[in-house]
């Protein structure tokens, strides 16, 4: 598990309604959780950087959909980026609130003033953050360390990186809404984690896949993803050029989020 875990409110905020403070300090309470976690900062912040260190040392090369020859670290750069978005937005989601169940803090947040929205927007919003600190930490050891090469807007890059999380974050609370005690977060986490990883193409190339492997795995929302982000580093691509991604991200995150809204229960 790589978010910290601690209390989930602070009382530091005092000002607003109910909501606003909730929201805010359940928001500072789990930024202050993670940095006082020494492991859990090393472990979110550095995976990426020990990731690329490893599968770097596979020297070889690859061709683009476009049929330009590239160094394997340039196809690998944007599939770590994308993989960070499932790893942050959704290991930490699950695992967090499955823990905050199971332990009755969400009931006694239930019992207090604060929504449960302002509750969760808490806690999604500094998933976000986190997300968005181990994209860029991830960009930037990729092409200022290891010498990855990447065409595309990066404002663009981030902007799709976040949307991917966002939709993992829906994810993981539809799997805290569905499971029915902690346990049950590991074998779901790995449901979708490991045909994520094997076949979205963020670590593998996906055309050696059979047809009907294909097909179906195009569906993934890591898949959409991955295809936004190499499509936008590897190629120069603009939004236009990401609109089924983007779609496809977008219907897996509203999907999610109607299911979570209607099962989740603060208990």
């Amino acid at each position: 598990m790589a978010i910290a875990q601690g209390a989930p409110m602070s009382t530091s905020v005092r000002v607003g309604t109910p909501a606003v403070r909730g929201f805010q300090a359940t928001l500072v309470s789990e930024i202050k959780n993670f940095w006082r976690e020494p492991s859990a900062l090393a472990f979110t912040l550095g995976q990426p950087f020990l990731l690329l260190l490893i599968l770097n040392t596979f020297d070889f090369h690859v061709t683009l959909p476009n049929g330009e020859e590239r160094p394997y670290l340039d196809r690998l750069l944007p599939g770590l980026i994308a993989f960070n978005g499932l790893n942050v937005g959704l290991n930490s989601i699950a695992f967090t609130l499955s823990r905050y169940k199971e332990r009755g803090v969400l009931r006694r947040i239930r019992a207090t003033p604060v929504p449960t929205y302002a509750f969760l927007g808490g806690v999604i919003v500094s998933r976000l953050i986190i997300a968005l600190a181990v994209t860029l930490i991830t960009y930037l050891s990729g092409v200022y360390i290891f010498g990855a090469e990447l065409e595309g807007s990066v404002p663009l890059l981030v902007a799709m990186a976040t949307l991917g999380s966002l939709s993992f974050v829906a994810l993981g609370i539809l799997m805290v809404a569905v499971a029915k005690r902690e346990d049950d977060i590991p074998p779901l986490f790995i449901l979708i984690l490991m045909p994520s990883m094997l076949f979205s193409g963020a670590f593998l190339d996906r055309s050696g896949l059979p047809d009907w492997l294909h097909w179906i795995t195009n569906g993934l929302p890591l898949t959409f993803l991955t295809n936004a982000v190499q499509e936008i580093a590897n190629l120069g691509g603009g939004v236009g050029d990401i609109t089924t991604d983007i779609l496809g991200l977008v219907i897996w995150g509203v999907a999610a989020t109607a299911i979570a809204s209607w099962r989740f229960r603060m208990a």
